[in-house]
Parts: structure tokens; sequence; C-alpha cells
């Protein structure tokens, strides 16, 4: 009888994993230490815990459709997911490299006039669910910037679409340029 016991206790108990179990997956786009080498992919390092802990789950849910990242996030529990946003957050963020200071001379006044800073601070770390801008990967953040404003990113609740819908593509180019180079 206390073998059975045993043995549905051991059935029934899940161990937790650590960051370093988990990050292999990400690894692959994401780096090992969230500093993204290919401009495609965001830069994870000190992003916020609760914003990655979101964006975890809209992927998880469908609420952020992507046909990479859905299928690895499906496969993590709840507490997978704090330890992973935890683990970047505590991650050191690189320098972008290959920025034009002219472009972002202008993006910087982009963001001023669009008051970016409301939401995502004056350093633009953003705090909470608002997602740290400053030394993300320029790429990325051209095309993310232009999926809120063509809204086909739409979970944040129809707020950046608003801001983002009266910019060209060289006003969001120029925006990149300077939060990346932040």
């Amino acid at each position: 009888m206390l073998i059975g016991f045993l043995s549905v206790t051991a059935i029934g108990h899940t161990q937790e994993k650590t960051a370093q179990e988990l990050v292999g997956a990400c690894a692959r786009c994401h780096g090992a230490d969230g500093n993204s080498s290919s401009g495609q992919y965001p830069t994870l390092a000190r992003q916020n815990v609760d914003y990655l802990i979101k964006q975890l789950h809209d992927f998880k849910s469908e609420a952020r459709s992507n046909g990479q990242m859905s299928p690895l996030v499906g496969i993590l529990n709840d507490q997978d997911i704090i330890t992973l946003a935890n683990f970047y957050y505590e991650e050191n963020i690189l320098a972008q490299r290959g920025i034009d200071e002219d472009l972002a001379k202008v993006g910087k006044e982009i963001a001023k006039t669009s008051g970016c800073a409301t939401c995502h601070q004056a350093n633009y770390r953003g705090a909470g669910t608002i997602p740290r801008l400053s030394r993300q990967k320029r790429v990325y953040l051209e095309k993310i910037m232009k999926d809120f404003r063509d809204g086909t990113r739409t979970n944040d609740n129809g707020l950046k679409g608003e801001f983002m819908k009266n910019l060209s593509d060289e006003d969001i180019k120029a925006l990149s340029h300077f939060l990346a180079g932040m």
C-alpha cells in the first residue's frame, strides 16, 4: 500500500525547472543572455518582468499570434513563464550598433511630440506591463511599430495604434534609431 501512495505522490509532483533548463529553446532566437544577435528578434535582456509574463501568456493563449512562439510557449506552465521573465530581466542589455545619429535626432523629436514617454517613461525603460524600448533591436522596433500602426498586432488594447496611426515609415525608422541607440 505504501508503494502505491508514493508512486501517486511522485506522479502528482512536478519539479520546478531552472532558467538554464528553460532558456535553451529561447536562445536560438533571443540569445542565451537575452541579447538576440539578429535584429528581427527582440532583445529580452532587462525587459520588464510583468511585460514578459504578459507577452508569454498572450503567445500561449494566441492573443498574440506567432507561428514560432506560440508552440514553444504552449508547453510552459505559469512557473516556467515567471522563471524565464525573471531570468531575462536580470541579464545585462548590450548597446545596439548601426545607429544613424541623424535619424536618432529626428526620432527623439518624434518621440517627444508623440508623447511616447507618457507610457514608456522618460528613459523609455517602461514599467510593469509597459515594455522597455531603449536599446531594443532597431529592426524589431521598426517592424513592431508598423504592426501596431497597421493593426496587425493588437494585444495592447488598441492603445499603440492610436499613437502610431499618423506616423510614416520614415518617422518609424527615425524612432527606431533613437530608441535602439539609447
